[in-house]
């Protein structure tokens, strides 16, 4: 990639006249990486934002390569701007076309100045149904690219992105799920390494830790405890749990994949939870010590799992505790955003 600047001055490209010299200069070019770093927005983005909504670079070299503007580059800005704030895209790109370079240079500083666009929560998701619908297969094939080409700045921007403009539950259900199994078949068909696959879970667990950070003041009342089955290895489900839960200013105690059963309980004990998820991907029998070490609960306690791995007709003894299966990540989250003595959303 080529980080400098490129000039033109062939036929027809811009060029301005120099106050001083009296002499035409040729315009300054950027290329789509630097645009990327300068304002910490995906490639891909910029790129889809260029393909389906004409917002893009101008100009272009004696060597037919395509460069921003310092004008272009202001234009993607109030485009993210705007996008971000709840702005569809389209409307956003009709918007920033349809104004001179006069216009854009007022409207950034007075957003800047009000605020009005201050950075989101990550996680919060401000923004219009329809125009993450039709940008959630690129994200997912765009991650998946930066996936194959070990990119991990590119992929840290597209989780960040995609969590600036959706909540974590939409976030999770069209887009990181859904580029996680494509990485993991790719995986398991040799046509991806495990580097790639490591790289990317990572990545998105930094992310995901990211927004439960940045919801630390939101977060009240008693815990609920996350964990996986004790055979359990995935734990990105869990932790995409624990970030939207902390959107809902719901507290929690993740004590992550791999828990025996005794474990478990003795946390449980400990903390003395209103609710505990659990979570299994692997086949798991109906009968199981879990089941049976949950007779030492003596306080009210709502068991909710989740996962394709629990057996049908799981039984809990009798007395306070409920159990509550659930089929998808927003049942989780509801489940446990109304657990008595919790929050209602």
């Amino acid at each position: 990639m080529n980080a400098h600047p490129a000039a033109s001055n062939g036929a027809g490209q811009p060029e301005h006249d120099d106050p001083e010299l009296g002499t035409t200069v040729p315009e300054i070019g950027w290329p789509v990486g630097v645009v990327s770093e300068r304002l910490g927005i995906a490639a891909p983005t910029l790129r889809s934002w260029d393909r389906r909504h004409g917002v893009g670079p101008s100009l272009r070299t004696s060597g037919n390569h395509r460069r921003y503007t310092e004008l272009d580059m202001r234009r993607v800005e109030l485009m993210s701007r705007l996008t971000a704030q709840g702005v569809p895209a389209q409307s956003a790109a009709d918007s920033v076309l349809a104004m001179d370079a006069r216009s854009i240079a007022d409207r950034l500083t007075v957003n800047s100045a009000t605020g009005a666009d201050d950075e989101l929560l990550p996680g919060s998701g401000r923004q219009d149904p329809e125009a993450i619908d039709v940008d959630a297969a690129d994200l997912v094939e765009s991650i998946v690219a930066a996936a194959r080409a070990l990119d991990p700045r590119t992929l840290s921007l597209l989780y960040r992105q995609v969590l600036r403009r959706r909540d974590v539950g939409r976030a999770w259900i069209e887009v990181f799920a859904p580029a996680l199994r494509r990485v993991g078949d790719l995986w398991r068909e040799g046509r991806l390494g495990v580097s790639a696959e490591h790289l990317t879970s990572e990545l998105l667990q930094s992310e995901l830790r990211a927004v439960v950070r940045a919801n630390r003041l939101r977060i009240a009342g008693r815990p609920v405890v996350l964990a996986g089955a004790d055979d359990e290895q995935h734990h990105l489900p869990l932790l995409a749990l624990e970030a939207e839960l902390a959107r809902n200013g719901v507290a929690s105690l993740f004590l992550g994949p791999r828990v025996p059963s005794e474990a478990l309980v003795s946390a449980l004990r400990e903390s003395r939870p209103r609710a505990v998820f659990l979570w299994a991907s692997l086949a798991r029998p109906a009968v199981e010590p879990l089941w049976r070490d949950l007779g030492a609960v003596d306080w009210d306690l709502e068991v909710v799992i989740g996962g394709p791995g629990w057996a049908e007709g799981i039984t809990v003894p009798d007395g306070p505790v409920v159990l509550t299966r659930v089929e998808d990540f927003g049942s989780a989250v509801r489940a446990l955003t109304s657990s008595p003595g919790g929050l209602t959303r």
